[in-house]
């Protein structure tokens, strides 16, 4: 590979980075930038072909990675100086991204199958942030505390947290920092590398954020092997009942962005209420700028998602 080349892939990996803000998919990223099916066929052929899938992957990890590490520092930092307007920020990226889960859900039928299948992924995504927020109200889980004292099921919460991360590399429309979100586990995640209380500035949390690492590095390369295999199944067997529940999901993951845990500060009081004026104002010209940027950044990944088969099929066949 050459230098120009390997440079240009560790840009276009960042793009995946930038799936660590909540709102954002990073298989969309992948589709607009043009590595969608390199990084799924590099993922599919590590064991046929693993010299030359790892050559090609590299670069492209090197720039998620970075590209997450600074994603991560600003979205903690927007969190805490304007938090009602970073969130509607993450809504308006929410909303314009759907154009990728309607377009596969187009020609379904309106009746009670698919309404009952999208009500159920609204409720159960509405669900997961009201209950997030209800158990640290009622001092019934507090996932932050948790994670800074290293107690036993965290590291179970940091592995499927690398499992969603991972799913939302391979599903377009999907954005594994906003499932997280909505279930309380993004910043207690975040904090684990980013603030005062992380890693590289508290010596106590040294072994256990080791251990934590470990678990969604783990949690990453499952939820890509199987992902990519079950989605497989699912698209194939199940299309529209799959789309249906997405859509869903993400309907419902719309009310959880505004109302989960990390929405409420250690004094168990909202952080809306300590919202001024002018982020009230901020938020809506976020959430209206940011859904109309990504409703036109959707169109462009799916006209590029639409046009590679015909790429393909006017290439010749090399004999």
């Amino acid at each position: 590979m050459k230098i120009k080349n390997w440079f240009l892939d560790v840009l276009k990996g960042g793009s995946l980075g930038l799936g660590m803000i909540p709102g954002v998919s990073a298989g969309t990223m992948a589709l607009i930038v043009g590595i969608y099916d390199r990084l799924i066929g590099g993922i599919a052929n590590l064991r046929k072909e693993f010299k030359k899938s790892l050559i090609s992957l590299i670069p492209i990890g090197i720039g998620a990675v970075m590209s997450a590490i600074i994603c991560m520092l600003g979205v903690n930092y927007g969190l805490d100086y304007a938090p009602f307007a970073i969130i509607s920020l993450f809504a308006g990226l929410i909303i314009g991204s759907l154009p990728v889960i309607t377009k596969e859900i187009k020609g379904v039928k309106i009746t009670f199958k698919p309404i009952l299948i999208v009500a159920i992924g609204a409720v159960f995504a509405a669900g997961i942030g009201i209950l997030s927020a209800v158990a640290k109200l009622n001092s019934w889980g507090n996932f932050e505390a948790a994670f800074a004292a290293g107690e036993w099921w965290v590291y179970i919460g940091v592995f499927v947290a690398g499992f969603i991360a991972a799913m939302a590399c391979i599903i377009p429309g999907i954005s594994g920092a906003m499932l997280l979100f909505v279930a309380g586990l993004y910043d207690p995640c975040v904090h684990i590398y980013v603030g005062a209380n992380s890693i590289f500035h508290n010596s106590d949390r040294l072994v256990s954020g080791i251990f934590l690492t470990l678990s969604l590095f783990l949690g990453i390369l499952a939820g890509f092997i199987l992902t990519s295999k079950l989605m497989k199944n699912l698209l194939a067997k199940h299309h529209d009942a799959t789309y249906l529940a997405v859509f869903g999901f993400i309907l419902g993951s719309l009310v959880s962005m505004y109302v989960n845990q990390s929405m409420i500060n250690d004094e168990l009081v909202w952080k809306y209420t300590l919202v001024q004026p002018w982020e009230w104002v901020l938020g809506g010209v976020l959430l209206i700028g940011f859904a109309v940027l990504f409703f036109f950044l959707s169109k462009v990944a799916l006209k590029k998602q639409s046009e590679a088969p015909q790429k393909e099929e006017s290439e010749p066949i090399s004999k």
